[in-house]
C-alpha cells in the first residue's frame, strides 16, 4: 500500500515538476564556445572509462543493447518493458528530491563521472543539481500519458519520450538544473551561465549535451540544453567535436517521429 502511494506521489511530481515549466523559448544560435563566458576546464584524468564493446559472441552490435554504455534509444528504437539497469546509485552531488527517490539515481559509472562534472563546475563557481536521473517503464507510462491528457499526443510526442523509448529507463541520462533553479527545464538554460559551461565542458567528463539545438527533426526532440547523455569521455569528445548527434555519429538511422514499426532492443 505504501509503495503504491509513494510512485503515485513520484509520478503526480513528475508532471508537476514538467509542466510548471514555462513553454520553451529558443535560445540564441551561436555555439556553445563562442556565447560561453565561462572558459572550458581542462578534463581529469580518473573518470571511467568503460569499453563500449559487445561481449564475445553475443551477435549484437553495442548500440543494440540496454545494458551497453553506448545503448541508442529514440522514437524508432524500444527497451525492454522489464530492463532495469543493474547498478543504480544515487550520485554524491546536489538533488533536487529526496536520495530515495528513483529519480534521484543513476547507472555507478554515470554518479563517478557526474560527481567529477559538478565539482569542475563548482570550481568554476557553478552550482548544479541533479533534477531527475533513472526513470522506469511504468513511471515513463504514466508521465507520457499525463502529457497526452492535459496538452495532447503531438505535444507529449515532441515534448516527453513514450514508455520504453526514453533514454532516463538506461540510468546513463540525467536532467540537470542550476542550485538556483533559474530556466529549470527550460530552453533558457542554455543561456545561463551553467548552460553555457555544461554545453561547453560535458564531454570532458563523458556527457554530450543528447538533443542539440536545431537538430530536432534528427533527434525526435526539441532543444534540450538540461538533458545530458553519459557514453564515456573518450566517445564523448569524438561526438562532441563532430558536431552530430549520436545517430549520425554511428551512421544509424534517424527518427523524427515513432516509426510503424519499433527496433527491439535486448
Amino acid at each position: 500500500m505504501v509503495a503504491g502511494v509513494l510512485a503515485v506521489l513520484i509520478v503526480a511530481w513528475l508532471l508537476l515538476y514538467h509542466r510548471t515549466a514555462s513553454t520553451p523559448t529558443k535560445s540564441p544560435s551561436s555555439s556553445p564556445q563562442e556565447s560561453s563566458s565561462v572558459p572550458p576546464t581542462s578534463a581529469p584524468s580518473t573518470v571511467p572509462q568503460p569499453s563500449p564493446a559487445s561481449p564475445p559472441g553475443s551477435g549484437l552490435n553495442a548500440q543494440d543493447q540496454a545494458a551497453s554504455l553506448t545503448v541508442v534509444v529514440n522514437k524508432g528504437r524500444i527497451l525492454p518493458s522489464t530492463y532495469v539497469p543493474a547498478n543504480l546509485v544515487v550520485p554524491d552531488v546536489a538533488l533536487r528530491l529526496g536520495s530515495g527517490s528513483p529519480d534521484m539515481h543513476v547507472r555507478a559509472d554515470t554518479a563517478v563521472a557526474m560527481k567529477q562534472l559538478f565539482d569542475r563546475a563548482a570550481q568554476s563557481g557553478l552550482q548544479l543539481k541533479l533534477a531527475s536521473g533513472y526513470r522506469s517503464y511504468s513511471t515513463q507510462k504514466a508521465l507520457y500519458n499525463g502529457y497526452v491528457a492535459s496538452s495532447g499526443q503531438a505535444y507529449a510526442d515532441a515534448s516527453s519520450a513514450r514508455p520504453g523509448h526514453s533514454e532516463h529507463q538506461t540510468g546513463l541520462a540525467a536532467d540537470l538544473e542550476p542550485a538556483s533553479r533559474n530556466c529549470e527545464i527550460q530552453q533558457c538554460f542554455g543561456t545561463t551561465a551553467e548552460g553555457k559551461w555544461l554545453a561547453s565542458n560535458a564531454y570532458r567528463y563523458g556527457f554530450i549535451i543528447r538533443y542539440q539545438e536545431g537538430k530536432d527533426k534528427l533527434t525526435g526532440y526539441e532543444y534540450e540544453p538540461w538533458h545530458v547523455r553519459y557514453i564515456g569521455t573518450d566517445l564523448a569528445t569524438k561526438v562532441y567535436k563532430s558536431g552530430k548527434t549520436l545517430e549520425q555519429y554511428f551512421g544509424m538511422t534517424t527518427y523524427a517521429d515513432y516509426p510503424a514499426t519499433n527496433y527491439q532492443l535486448r
